[in-house]
């Protein structure tokens, strides 16, 4: 564990602020959720994500598109790459997502990658294939997405697959 020595006060109303240079450099914007663990006499916060909690569930939802259909996936939150099949089934999981797909993320709307096109998916790795983006809403809050990729040009197989799969996935964990 890291010091930061920082020392905040609870107000009377048992609340504590975290600062703002720990907040941008753990990337924690107003409305976020927090998860709070105790270990011993530690309390802990981290960052809460609806689609982690599922990680094993998602990681067989990606495996299962690309053994039916061929095509390559991602699913991120709003921070780090959840799972990834075929192409993408590499070294990805758990890396943080790039701004550029962060900003991607704020339109919340699908977006298309055409040949020539390249996404900085995370600070190492670029997708250079074209790619269907759908955003994961749940209860009105985009919480990370859905990426198809495809050898040679978008069709309507990666359109639908990528709808598909964001709708299924915002239904899912809205419960």
């Amino acid at each position: 564990m890291k010091a930061t020595g920082v020392v905040r006060r609870i107000d009377d109303l048992g609340r504590i602020v975290i600062p703002k240079e720990l907040r941008r450099t753990m990337r924690i914007r107003e409305g976020d959720s927090l998860e709070i663990f105790i270990e011993g006499e530690k309390i802990m916060l981290k960052k809460y994500s609806p689609v982690q909690n599922v990680n094993d569930f998602v990681v067989e939802f990606v495996e299962s598109i690309y053994s039916s259909y061929k095509k390559d996936m991602i699913i991120t939150d709003n921070e780090v790459v959840i799972a990834g099949s075929g192409n993408y089934k590499k070294d990805l999981t758990g890396k943080k997502i790039s701004p550029r797909l962060e900003e991607k993320l704020t339109k919340r709307a699908t977006q298309y990658l055409e040949r020539g096109e390249y996404l900085e998916l995370t600070a190492d790795y670029d997708i250079k294939r074209p790619s269907v983006i759908k955003p994961i809403n749940v209860y009105g809050d985009i919480i990370g997405c859905v990426i198809v990729s495809t050898e040679t040009e978008i069709t309507d197989v990666e359109k639908s697959l990528a709808e598909f799969s964001g709708v299924f996935m915002s239904r899912y964990l809205e419960g």
